[in-house]
C-alpha cells in the first residue's frame, strides 16, 4: 500500500479516472457496430432455417468426430463459438465447402476429408437447389 500524505486530495485522480472511463465507454460504443458486423448473420438475431440446419447436423452427424471432438456433444451442445460461426458462414454461402473443410481441419487438428466434416458437407442446406458440394481432394 503506498503512503498517501494525510493532506493529499483524491479529487483530481478521481476526475482523471472518470475521464478515462468515459473515453473507454465512447470507444466501446464506437466499436460495437464493427464487432457486430463481423459476427455471423445469425449471431445476434433468430435464424430459424439455420437452427433447423443445426438440428439436422445434431441428428445425422452428432456422434461423428471432427478431430478429437464429437460434433453433437463437444461442438453443438457446448456451443463451440468457432464451429458455430464457421458453420453459419458455410450455411449462408459466405464460404465454400472447401473453405469450410479447411477451416475446421486447421482448427480441430484433422484432415479436410475427415468423416465429421464430410458428414456436415453432405447435408442439404435450406433453399439449396443443387446437391451438396463434393469435396475434391
Amino acid at each position: 500500500m503506498p503512503n498517501i500524505p494525510p493532506n493529499a486530495s483524491l479529487s483530481c485522480p478521481h476526475a482523471q479516472f472518470l475521464h478515462v472511463g468515459s473515453s473507454r465507454r465512447a470507444l466501446v460504443v464506437a466499436l460495437f457496430p464493427v464487432v457486430l458486423a463481423a459476427c455471423a448473420p445469425d449471431a445476434w438475431r433468430p435464424d430459424d432455417p439455420f437452427e433447423a440446419f443445426l438440428d439436422q447436423v445434431q441428428r445425422k452427424c452428432g456422434e461423428v468426430r471432427i478431430g478429437s471432438r464429437s460434433i453433437g456433444g463437444d461442438l453443438l451442445q457446448n456451443a463451440d463459438a468457432y464451429f458455430l460461426d464457421v458453420t453459419s458462414r458455410y450455411y449462408h454461402r459466405e464460404i465454400s465447402g472447401r473453405s469450410y473443410a479447411e477451416a475446421l481441419a486447421g482448427s480441430f487438428g484433422t484432415k479436410p476429408d475427415s468423416p465429421g466434416i464430410l458428414c456436415v458437407l453432405n447435408l442439404k442446406r435450406d433453399k439449396d437447389p443443387l446437391p451438396p458440394p463434393v469435396l475434391g481432394m
